[in-house]
């Protein structure tokens, strides 16, 4: 089963939520001491000038639109297509996986798409 969460309730001052399985980071930022997870695939993170890019838009549906025009093809670069692929199995075989980035929950991001690839969908659900 694959998940996703909100990067800051991983804290590792905080207790882990339930059922959270493997927590895996995908994120392009640095070192987190005090995030709570179990690996980092910096290879399903955005690249910095997408990121940057939607970041600094007004954020609107059709910035959204953008946004998953710019990223989708760089989900299909080997490295990503292999993590994505990993996850896939990984889930088939029975691990739960959490997927967190910062982002709150409440916005548009980039691991409910990481999400839909995993489960082998083209239509992103931007929730759990």
């Amino acid at each position: 089963m694959i998940k996703t969460a909100y990067a800051s309730d991983f804290n590792k001052k905080k207790t882990r939520p339930p059922n959270s399985g493997t927590a895996v980071l995908i994120t392009r930022g640095g070192s987190y001491p005090w995030l709570d997870y179990d690996e980092w695939i910096i290879d399903l993170s955005p690249l910095r000038g997408t990121l940057s890019k939607w970041k600094k838009s007004k954020q609107t549906e059709e910035d959204w639109k953008k946004y998953r025009e710019k990223f989708l093809p760089q989900m299909k670069k080997s490295k990503a297509v292999n993590k994505i692929e990993q996850l896939r199995q990984r889930s088939k075989n029975g691990e739960s996986i959490t997927l967190l980035c910062y982002f709150k929950p409440e916005l548009h991001c980039h691991r409910y798409i990481i999400k839909s690839l995993i489960n082998g969908s083209n239509t992103v659900i931007e929730s759990d």
